[in-house]
């Protein structure tokens, strides 16, 4: 790793992946699960809000670019876990010419 990255990752997030569940009546719930914690740099991709109207209500969105180490599995359907929040993986950038970094697009949802 460059020393150019490694001061740059100072917020731990957590990784989480979806399992559906039994719900003892036939049924599945989904979990999340943890698959591991990591350094990450959050920083904000949009300086306004985006918003939409969901079933009658006004639902907001932000958008994260979140910087981490290379080689940690992430897909699309995961989700970060970070301060409270809950963001949801929406894009995965892994550049062949820096394979000591990823850049992950993470959206958080709330009312």
């Amino acid at each position: 790793m460059t020393a150019e990255i490694a001061g740059r990752l100072k917020q731990r997030v957590r990784l989480e992946q979806k399992v559906p569940t039994p719900d003892g009546a036939g049924g599945s719930l989904d979990v999340w699960r943890t698959v591991g914690e990591h350094w990450a740099e959050m920083r904000p991709v949009d300086s306004v809000n985006m918003s939409a109207v969901v079933a009658d209500t006004r639902v907001t969105a932000r958008r994260w670019r979140v910087l981490m180490r290379g080689g940690i599995e992430v897909a699309l359907g995961m989700r970060l876990s970070w301060r409270g929040l809950d963001l949801r993986v929406t894009g995965i950038d892994r550049d062949p010419q820096m394979p000591d970094r990823m850049t992950v697009v993470a959206e958080e949802f709330g009312a």
